[in-house]
């Protein structure tokens, strides 16, 4: 089953959809959870991701900036060293197509991110 993580964009046609198979988007999910501090929004994540959806848009600020400056900034290390680690894409067919699927939600991230900025809609403080 495909499980989707939806980013905050600039505006109405600019959605910024990520889809995954479960085993990924739960390391992402749990990822996610990791960089939100506000109690409840904990709990609608957790709620989302166990019917397969994040939506980093309903955070709260600042968590939802947390999350994105998290995503772009440190999950391509994650994926790395806990996801994809050698000793798992070791004995893999094709790990760099399983690597860059993962990765790509740092870009995506990096894009919610600058629309945001775009539209006046993300806090002065995200580098």
């Amino acid at each position: 089953m495909t499980k989707l993580v939806s980013f905050p964009s600039g505006g109405p046609g600019e959605d910024l959809n990520w889809f995954a198979t479960s085993a990924l988007f739960d390391d992402v999910a749990a990822f996610v959870l990791r960089h939100v501090a506000d109690d409840r929004a904990r709990r609608d994540i957790a709620a989302g991701a166990a019917s397969g959806y994040v939506f980093i848009g309903e955070l709260p600020e600042p968590d939802q900036t947390n999350v994105l400056t998290a995503l772009r900034d440190v999950f391509p290390g994650h994926v790395d060293s806990e996801i994809y680690p050698p000793r798992v894409t070791a004995g893999m067919d094709d790990p760099e197509t399983f690597v860059a699927r993962a990765k790509s939600l740092a870009r995506m991230a990096g894009r919610s991110i600058a629309l945001r900025r775009a539209s006046g809609a993300a806090p002065d403080s995200e580098s």
